[in-house]
């Protein structure tokens, strides 16, 4: 072949190269907001993109590493009808999941998080050492750091805040005491949540809702009030949602949640009960349920006051649930 011809066709092929849609390389984002079938993800721009999935991301098992809030995926934009399709999961640092009741064997709830804060009032509706207990086991298990809320302050007296108080911050939970009507705890809480990922977890009326209201008013999150009638809170957020915050980082609201059941496996339920670890491998049985076992050390150490009785009946009870 002479270089003429060889020159001809060296430019055809470069003509028809330029012709070719480029193929684009897959973006990273953030699952920030999720419905039933789209996810709003974003990738750094003013506002998320709309995102669907492609068929075959769930093709192995429908229920496996389904798609959460805080999850970092793989996406392909349309730059024509600005949104897009999501190719992939990236690895999950971290997660809030719990068992689910409809058959499922894991609903995570969101991922990626840093901090747990769990919200629980004293009163209206009455302090669930229980469901804390839960979320305590479920950030454990999951890899967050916890911070507990006292809300809704001005309902409560010294006498009931402080026992509670000193409980959990001896299991190396960090404790703080907010009221919304007094604006108390406010400054703390804005330094302990700055430039980090937090969950906002707890029993329905609690007030999540309203301590969002009062941190970020620009927001518009809506407040709900306790059911007068049952005296269970209402339902204001209807699923996970992140929302950045001015001063770098996000904060995840979640529903109110009246049951929980931890995705924790039984046999190592008691090792996520941080006083119960200077005691294990001490007890006369291996693998000892430390419930109805003789010469168990746990139950000797609820006898002798180094576990308290309210800790002690939580893990009992959550023993049963599982």
């Amino acid at each position: 072949m002479n270089i003429e011809r060889k020159v001809k066709i060296s430019s055809s092929i470069r003509k028809t190269e330029q012709k070719l849609p480029q193929k684009k390389s897959p973006q990273t984002g953030t699952v920030v907001r999720r419905t039933k079938s789209f996810y709003y993800v974003d990738v750094g721009e003013a506002t998320p993109r709309l995102c669907r999935i492609r068929g075959s991301l769930f093709k192995v098992s429908r229920h496996q590493n389904k798609i959460a809030v805080g999850d970092e995926v793989e996406i392909d934009l349309d730059l024509e009808e600005d949104s897009g399709w999501i190719l992939g999961i990236l690895p999950r640092r971290t997660k809030l999941s719990r068992r689910s009741a409809l058959g499922v064997p894991e609903q995570i709830l969101v991922s990626n998080a840093d901090t747990l804060l769990i919200v629980a009032s004293l009163r209206d509706p009455p302090f669930r050492e229980g469901l804390v207990d839960r979320f305590l086991v479920a950030a454990s298990c999951g890899g967050l750091e916890t911070l507990l809320i006292l809300s809704k302050a001005d309902l409560s007296t010294v006498s009931e805040i402080k026992p509670i108080k000193e409980l959990y911050s001896s299991l190396g939970c960090n404790v703080l005491v907010t009221s919304v009507p007094e604006s108390r705890g406010f400054d703390s809480l804005r330094q302990l949540i700055s430039c980090r990922t937090s969950v906002l977890s707890g029993h329905s009326g609690v007030g999540k809702s309203s301590l969002i209201a009062a941190l970020f008013p620009d927001w518009g999150v809506r407040i709900g009030q306790v059911s007068k009638k049952s005296g269970k809170g209402l339902h204001t957020t209807i699923m996970a949602e992140m929302y950045p915050l001015p001063q770098g980082g996000y904060i995840v609201d979640t529903p109110g949640i009246r049951e929980f059941a931890p995705l924790v496996k039984l046999e190592e339920l008691d090792k996520h009960f941080v006083e119960f670890l200077p005691f294990l491998g001490q007890c006369k049985f291996k693998g000892c349920s430390h419930r109805h076992e003789p010469h168990c050390a746990v139950k000797e150490a609820v006898t002798t006051r180094k576990i308290t009785d309210q800790r002690y009946s939580s893990y009992c009870n959550l023993y049963d649930s599982l």
